[in-house]
C-alpha cells in the first residue's frame, strides 16, 4: 500500500496549551492571568500558556506553564481540556493550534507572582476581564461556559469549597459562576435533593444562629467527562 505523501509546501503547525485556572475569592469567581513580558503583546494580559515540549503530555505541559509563569505549585483540585482552538491567524508567529485547559485550584487564597518570561500574575475577575492577548478573550468565555454547564451534570462547585461549608457559600459558589442570583429556596430543595452533600456534625458560629456545615457525600466524585 502506498503511504500518502505531505502536500507541496505543507504548513508547519505549533502545538500549545493555555490554562483558564479558576478559584473564588472573596466571594467573586477569579481566573489567573499573567503579564507578558515579550513581544507579541508585550505588557498585555494573558493566560498562563506555552508551546508543548517534545515527548510531553499535554496536561504535563498545562501544568508546567501554569507553575513556570504564575510560580502556583498547588495541585488544581480539577484539570480537564475543554476545546482546541486553531484558526488562523490566531497567533501572528505563525499557526499556532492551542489545547485550552481548564482548572480549578484550591480554597482560599493562592498567592501568584510572575515567573518566566511574565511581567507579574494576578487574580482578576473572570466575568470582568481587563483586555486579553491573541484570542484568550475567546478561550476566556469558552472555559466560563464550560465551568457553567458542568454545573448542571457534575459536582464540580464542590471544587472550589473547602471540606466543609454551609449551603450559602455554596450557593454562593453557583452564583459567582453563573453570575446572577439564585432563589435560595429552590436552591437548597434541588441540591439536597441530589444527594451528593451529607451533614457535618458541626456548626459554624457566627452572626445569629450557628450555620449547619456540610461535606461532600461519600464517594461522590465530579463527574467524568
Amino acid at each position: 500500500m502506498t503511504g500518502l505523501a505531505l502536500p507541496p509546501q505543507a504548513t508547519q503547525v505549533g502545538l500549545a496549551v493555555d490554562v483558564a485556572a479558576f478559584a473564588m475569592h472573596g466571594g467573586e469567581l477569579n481566573v489567573l492571568l499573567v503579564q507578558r513580558g515579550q513581544l507579541p503583546h508585550a505588557r498585555d494580559w494573558a493566560l498562563p500558556g506555552g508551546f508543548v515540549q517534545p515527548g510531553e503530555e499535554l496536561h504535563e505541559a498545562a501544568l508546567r506553564e501554569l507553575r513556570t509563569e504564575t510560580t502556583v505549585q498547588l495541585e488544581p483540585r480539577h484539570l480537564e481540556q475543554f476545546y482546541t482552538f486553531g484558526e488562523v491567524g490566531r497567533d501572528p508567529r505563525g499557526r499556532i493550534v492551542s489545547v485550552a485547559h481548564l482548572a480549578v485550584l484550591p480554597h482560599g487564597t493562592v498567592s501568584v507572582i510572575g515567573g518566566g518570561h511574565t511581567l507579574g500574575a494576578e487574580w482578576l475577575s473572570a466575568h470582568r476581564p481587563p483586555r486579553l492577548a491573541f484570542d484568550h478573550q475567546a478561550i476566556l468565555t469558552r472555559a466560563l461556559l464550560r465551568l457553567q454547564l458542568r454545573l448542571e451534570y457534575a459536582n464540580l462547585a464542590l471544587e472550589f469549597l473547602p471540606d466543609t461549608f454551609t449551603l450559602p457559600e455554596l450557593q454562593g459558589v453557583y452564583e459567582a459562576i453563573l453570575y446572577r442570583q439564585l432563589d435560595k429556596r429552590n436552591f437548597r430543595k434541588r441540591l439536597l435533593a441530589q444527594s451528593i452533600l451529607t451533614p457535618s456534625g458541626e456548626r459554624r458560629s457566627g452572626v445569629g444562629r450557628p450555620a449547619q456545615l456540610y461535606r461532600r457525600a461519600k464517594n461522590v466524585r465530579v463527574a467524568a467527562l
